[in-house]
């Protein structure tokens, strides 16, 4: 455990830790407005829009995140001749990935919006765009957010994928500390306890957020 108590150790971690966190936020965000247009296309009338959302959530909730990486990482720029940094690839492919499944979490908790809430709403003279935001977003958020939360955690920890295609995140950084030092255990232990912490810390916020959202509005006095 003496290896842990080495500062270049710890800010090797500590720099990993970040690049983990920018990568999962960056993500997250990302597959959150993916996952809403998704989720309005999906659920529009125009037909070719529904068939584009319903082809993208179909490939990337079907594909494993790996591969996807692979593919962007390797094999894109190889079709397109556009070379992007390793960071910048996977946060492309997560958002994406994470937007996949956003879609159906965003496209469910519409759907439970009472048809009778949009129906008042539209004849108190409220355009669909109109409902949308002011009527079915609001509610449709405290439905959605357990589920973000989990999502927000998965991503966390499918982000340790980016290694692969060399993007410096936490796992990356521990195996380089690891040939290094030979102290596996420590190290390895160590990292787990961060992604532990990492994971438990999220869990909280969203727990806070949904009891906020959820508290029963009280009128003024």
């Amino acid at each position: 455990m003496d290896v842990l108590l080495n500062p270049d150790v710890l800010n090797s971690l500590w720099l990993g830790t970040r690049m983990t966190l920018a990568l999962t936020l960056l993500a997250s965000l990302g597959g959150l407005v993916l996952g809403l247009l998704a989720a309005i296309a999906k659920s529009s009338r125009v037909v070719v829009l529904r068939l584009l959302a319903v082809t993208y959530i179909e490939v990337f909730r079907g594909t494993p995140l790996l591969v996807q990486l692979f593919f962007f990482y390797f094999a894109l720029p190889q079709l397109t001749g556009v070379v992007l940094p390793a960071f910048t690839t996977a946060a492309i492919g997560l958002s994406l990935f994470a937007g996949a499944y956003t879609a159906e979490i965003v496209r469910g908790s519409l759907n439970a919006v009472t048809a009778g809430q949009r129906e008042a709403a539209t004849a108190l003279g409220l355009k669909p765009l109109q409902v949308l935001v002011e009527v079915q977003l609001p509610q449709a958020t405290r439905i959605a957010l357990p589920a973000l939360g989990n999502q927000f955690i998965g991503l966390l920890k499918d982000s340790s994928l980016a290694s692969v295609i060399t993007v410096t995140e936490l796992l990356l950084s521990t195996r380089g500390l690891v040939s290094v030092t030979y102290q596996p255990v420590a190290l390895y232990a160590a990292t787990g306890l961060i992604y532990f912490l990492l994971s438990n810390a999220a869990s909280r916020i969203f727990a806070v957020l949904e009891h906020r959202l959820n508290r029963p509005y009280r009128s003024a006095t």
